[in-house]
Order: C-alpha cells, then sequence, then structure tokens
C-alpha cells in the first residue's frame, strides 16, 4: 500500500479556505496525480484541505471520503521560550533541541518541553485512528510493524495539515514527534510518500521514500509557499 501525506495548498487562515496562489498550487497537483495510480482519496474536513482536494478529485473523477480525524490538531498549545503561546509544532527548534537526553518514540512527552500530560492523549488518539485505518487496510499494527491480514496494492492520497502530517509521520516511522516537528517542515500543497514495505515472513514495515515533494510547482513555474515557516531568516 502506498500512502501520499499531502498538505493543503497555500492557506487563507481567517477565510477556512485557500488563497489565490493556493488554488495554483492545488490545480498543478491535481495535474501531477492524474498522471499517477489512486485509489481512493481521503481528506480533512477542513476548508483549506478540501479545497484542495477538490482539485485532485474532480481532474479524476473520484469522490474524496472525508475523515475527521485528519484535521489540524486541536489544543496543541504551549508557551515558548520567549513566554508567548505557540502551537507545539512551531515552538522554537533551538529551543526543542536545547534539552538533552534527546527523546525516544516512548517517552517524548515525560520531557521537556513537551511534558504535558495532555499532549500524550492527544497523540495517542493519532496513533489509535491510525492503527485502525490501517487495520480497515489489511495491517494489524503491533509494536512497530505490522502483522499483514490482508495484502494491499492501493495507492491513497490523504489531503491533511502540515502539524497533524509530521505528527503522523512520527508515529509510522517511529521516530520521536518533538524531533520530527522541530527537524522537518512540508510545504503546502507537499507530497510525502509513505510505503508499506511487505515481507514474505508475514510482516510488513512503513517506509518513507520521500518527504515533501513539491516537483509539481517548479513543473507549473510556481513558487514555493513558505507558510508555516517562522525563523527569522525565512521570506
Amino acid at each position: 500500500m502506498k500512502i501520499y501525506i499531502i498538505r493543503h495548498a497555500e492557506p487563507d487562515y481567517p477565510n477556512n479556505t485557500i488563497t489565490s496562489p493556493g488554488h495554483l498550487e492545488a490545480k498543478a497537483l491535481a495535474e501531477r496525480l492524474s498522471g499517477t495510480k489512486l485509489d481512493r482519496i481521503y481528506s480533512s474536513p477542513l476548508g483549506r484541505a478540501l479545497h484542495t482536494m477538490q482539485y485532485t478529485a474532480d481532474k479524476i473523477g473520484m469522490q474524496a471520503t472525508v475523515l475527521p480525524w485528519l484535521q489540524e490538531l486541536g489544543g496543541w498549545q504551549m508557551t515558548n521560550r520567549n513566554g508567548h503561546p505557540i502551537v507545539a509544532w512551531n515552538a522554537d527548534h533551538t529551543w526543542v533541541r536545547e534539552h538533552r537526553p534527546f527523546p525516544s518514540s516512548d517517552d517524548w512527552h515525560e520531557r521537556a518541553p513537551y511534558n504535558d500530560l495532555s499532549f500524550a492523549e492527544r497523540f495517542q488518539e493519532i496513533k489509535d485512528h491510525s492503527d485502525r485505518f490501517f487495520l480497515e487496510n489489511g495491517y494489524r499494527r503491533e509494536g512497530g510493524r505490522y502483522k499483514i491480514e490482508q495484502s494491499n496494492r492501493d495507492t491513497i492520497a490523504i489531503f491533511c495539515h502540515l502539524g497533524f502530517g509530521l505528527a503522523w509521520l512520527s508515529h509510522l516511522l517511529e521516530l520521536p514527534l518533538p524531533m520530527v516537528w522541530s527537524g522537518f517542515w512540508i510545504a503546502p500543497s507537499s507530497v510525502t510518500t509513505v510505503v508499506m514495505e511487505e515481507y514474505d515472513h508475514g510482516w510488513a514495515a512503513p517506509r518513507c521514500y520521500g518527504i515533501g515533494d513539491v516537483g509539481h510547482l517548479y513543473h507549473a513555474g510556481l513558487p514555493l509557499s513558505s507558510a508555516g515557516l517562522i525563523a527569522n531568516n525565512i521570506n
């Protein structure tokens, strides 16, 4: 099974949609995806994901399934090093890396600056939804690997969000969430590819074949949106 984890196009947050450049991004993405094998499309219920997705759905003549658990993460608020509130995935990444020892995928929620019980509870919800989704697609998660109950060769496009997309990736790849948030960024309309690699012994595990690909933007001659980047030297 191949999964395309797709961040929505450039967001217009106040109006719950995408910007004019975002519509161009979504059209370019649809053109790219129309040349691939897609068996199913899923989307977050939020407008910016739905409006990005619709271009692809219309282009290939497929109806998407909306899954509420794919929406951007809610309630993940923390206080940044400067004392200001911020969503957890936008915390000062240099501050996150100051804390030693570095966390593991098992204990990150016990270590500063993410040692908040509600974070562990919210992440568990993501894990539970993910595991049910994979079970529905033939893979039963046991520990960090998946028992193959039914081999799956489908290609699935999932339209979601920055914070959620990286959090989901951390669960699939057994990587500590703070280090994924502080070490990766996925651009608007970008495509991250995860493949379930199956083995004859009956087990499978996800492997990332590419993260944040924006080849469709370069092909269409479109600029890369920096939405979600907050460092001082980001233009």
